[in-house]
């Protein structure tokens, strides 16, 4: 019988798969800069777009949370640090790791 965390792994290998639930993304980040599955997280997307709406007339600001795994990126990225999927600059707003799954939290600002 599999212990709890070869359970674990196996989901994430589930999740991850471009087939299922991933999408394959070109990430840059604090170095690292390669294609990898990503999961969009609509619905935590779709949270976040309902706050931050503080910013000056013009601007708008595009709020996303990505799903990804912490071995694709070798290292957990920080707060603040600047983040591209594709050509999209992003800056991190958040990150909280569960069990090797970083939820990532992502906001930019548009004219």
């Amino acid at each position: 019988m599999k212990n709890f965390k070869e359970m674990l792994d196996k989901d994430l290998e589930t999740f991850f798969n471009t087939e299922e639930f991933a999408e394959l993304k070109r990430i840059r980040c604090d170095g690292i800069d390669r294609t990898i599955p990503v999961i969009s997280d609509s619905e935590e997307t779709k949270d976040r777009n309902g706050i931050g709406s503080d910013h000056a007339e013009g601007i708008y600001g595009k709020f996303i949370v990505i799903r990804v795994k912490l071995s694709n990126l070798e290292k957990e990225p920080r707060q603040g640090m600047r983040f591209w999927i594709g050509n999209d600059l992003f800056k991190i707003t958040n990150v909280l790791n569960e069990y090797n799954e970083l939820i990532i939290d992502l906001e930019r600002f548009d004219e």
